[in-house]
């Protein structure tokens, strides 16, 4: 479940050979980001008595307009950067929805028992906060994101972005969104026409479950989000 970098043969100053396997390391790392994460609602509202100067108040203020699907798509992707570049890693895992993002990892895996499904999302959301964040705090911590135009297809959008790497490598990747409840959500990541969800299913999901079962696949997963 790991992402080795592998190194160059030829004889490069070390110097340059940080920067090559920085570069590489790079694009992988949203693919990283996609490995495990935990359903959470976005923000907790809290209900409060309403007094009557507040009410009235209330009554005559204008209606602020509602944002835009545009807007909500751009703004939970941003949120996503910003909470990870924060290190408010709480508030980056509500943002991606888990059940949905383990659903397409397991949905080749036959038939998985509800406690073992939970127990997967709960390992995938730790391996997310303990390995990933901390990679993608330290790769795009300086660096801009640039965010095209949505495509929105009914509760379905794909958000491309792009990052200028070094000064001159541009380096491109969308995210995948989809409208749960009323809340655009991060749900995977699409990277060199390969989705985060597929590739992580063949490469590392699926094998271990045919290999150790779900248990024992939750149990390594655990094990490789505290290294």
């Amino acid at each position: 479940m790991s992402y080795p970098v592998s190194s160059s043969p030829e004889p490069f100053s070390d110097s340059y050979q940080t920067i090559n396997n920085r570069y590489r390391v790079v694009k992988k790392i949203i693919p990283i980001l996609f490995l495990i994460f935990l359903i959470q609602p976005l923000f907790s509202q809290s209900s409060t008595e309403p007094n009557p100067s507040a009410s009235e108040e209330n009554a005559t203020a204008p209606t602020e307009e509602a944002p835009s699907a545009e807007e909500q798509i751009g703004s939970t992707v941003k949120k996503l950067i910003g909470f990870i570049r924060y290190k408010k890693n709480d508030k980056a895992i509500s943002i991606i929805h888990v059940k949905q993002f383990s659903s397409q990892l397991l949905k080749s895996s036959g038939k998985i028992a509800d406690t073992d499904r939970k127990e997967f999302e709960e390992a995938i959301s730790e391996f997310i906060i303990h390995r990933s964040f901390p990679i993608a705090h330290k790769y795009f911590d300086k660096i801009d994101i640039n965010y095209e135009k949505p495509v929105i297809k009914g509760d379905n959008a794909t958000l491309a972005s792009s990052i200028i790497w070094n000064g001159s490598e541009r380096i491109t990747f969308s995210w995948i969104l989809n409208k749960i409840d009323g809340t655009w959500y991060v749900t995977d990541f699409l990277s060199e026409g390969k989705y985060a969800s597929e590739t992580n299913r063949v490469k590392s999901i699926e094998p271990s479950i045919k290999k150790n079962g779900i248990k024992q696949t939750i149990a390594l997963i655990k094990r490789e989000a505290k290294n």
